[in-house]
């Protein structure tokens, strides 16, 4: 794990990284003495990977034996996904100490919901058009705008019509093209952004930060205290944009793999 200054407290992290599971629900998945397998064939390594909710009482080898099986079974990698304040202190030592190497550190930036909409009023307005769609439209120009297979575009469909919380899934239109997308999930006190997503031809128009005001703006209609969101560690712009609304490093999290490419499968 990359050395970090601060560490939120052991709870909020919880919250959120609990927050941000039910906002990816798969069919796919078990308990399993203090972590959620799940095995789902999607392009989100988070739907398809081991996530820590409690320590646990069963020796690693046994568990990891009972998982890889699992895994195995499902031609799939056997992949870890930690975060800062993980149940299980000592769990990234031990599976280093057995071969499995760390990748894709993503940080988690959180914002007051009132100082975030507290900044968007005072930002430029967008001009594009945005629709509320639903989970197939969503899924289906997500994909496009990513050039995704149709096999990735039906299981995002599948995720999002699993998610049994609130959401709002936003397209922006110029004319009648698409060309931007942003996911808003409400839990609770809590809201995440996700699927932020603008078409390479539109960049540095505005479309992405007109997309953030809005799902901020009905995240402050739900409720929700506080927005949170996802971010890949290298993706200095849309860190900047995101700075600019009042999100602040919250904290990281990342994966562990035997394979020799980190995520082969």
């Amino acid at each position: 794990m990359q050395a970090h200054q601060h560490v939120p407290d052991a709870g909020q992290i919880a919250r959120i990284e609990e927050a941000a599971l039910n906002a990816t629900v798969v069919p796919e998945q078990q308990l399993y003495n203090g972590w959620v397998v799940r095995w789902a064939d999607s392009a989100a390594k988070r739907a398809r990977s081991v996530n820590i909710l409690a320590p646990s009482t069963v020796a690693l080898d046994e568990r990891l034996d009972y998982v890889a099986g699992i895994y195995k079974q499902h031609d799939l990698p056997l992949l870890f996904r930690l975060a800062e304040g993980c149940p299980d202190s000592t769990l990234e030592g031990a599976l280093a100490a057995r071969g499995f190497k760390s990748f894709g550190h993503t940080l988690v930036m959180t914002a007051s919901m009132r100082h975030a909409n507290d900044i968007a009023a005072r930002q430029e307005q967008g001009t594009r058009q945005l629709r509320a769609v639903d989970e197939q439209t969503f899924a289906a120009q997500v994909g496009r705008l990513k050039g995704a297979s149709a096999q990735y575009i039906a299981e995002h469909a599948l995720r999002l019509s699993s998610v049994a919380v609130p959401k709002q899934m936003l397209l922006a239109y110029t004319g009648q093209v698409c060309v931007g997308a942003a996911l808003g999930v409400f839990d609770g006190k809590l809201m995440g952004i996700f699927d932020v997503i603008s078409d390479p031809a539109h960049r540095r128009q505005g479309i992405a930060a007109q997309l953030l005001r809005a799902q901020l703006q009905e995240g402050d209609k739900q409720g929700a205290a506080q927005a949170y969101l996802q971010v890949e560690t290298s993706n200095q712009p849309a860190r900047a944009l995101y700075a600019r609304y009042g999100f602040t490093n919250h904290h990281q999290y990342w994966y562990m793999s035997l394979a020799s490419g980190h995520d082969d499968r």
